[in-house]
């Protein structure tokens, strides 16, 4: 997740050259979702804790722009849908609630 990406016009990436990036960095399976600057992606387990930084130092490279990135593991976010008290309050289809950044 990428925090202030195309928001009011500010930091626009478009998510064909956000895909690429990520695929330049040798992330596989990168699928983007609408403007958000949400990105879903596989990458080796050695790397996970060095993703974060990796992919805002190559925003910044490639695009001049320097923003936060939050990167989730598909456990965490499983958590986090499986734990959040929407979904069983007013019986939400999971795949159109939304979850804050920080949550995992």
């Amino acid at each position: 997740m990428l925090r202030g990406i195309n928001v009011s016009g500010r930091n626009k990436i478009r998510m064909e050259e956000l895909k690429a990036l990520y695929e330049s960095l040798s992330f596989r399976d990168v699928k983007t979702y609408i403007q958000s600057g949400n990105v879903v992606f596989s990458y080796p387990g050695s790397r996970a804790g060095d993703a974060p930084s990796e992919i805002e130092r190559a925003i910044e490279r490639t695009f001049g722009i320097s923003v936060p990135v939050i990167v989730r593991t598909r456990e965490e976010l499983g958590r986090v849908i499986r734990n959040n008290p929407f979904k069983k309050k007013r019986k939400e289809d999971p795949a159109k609630l939304w979850i804050p950044a920080y949550a995992a």
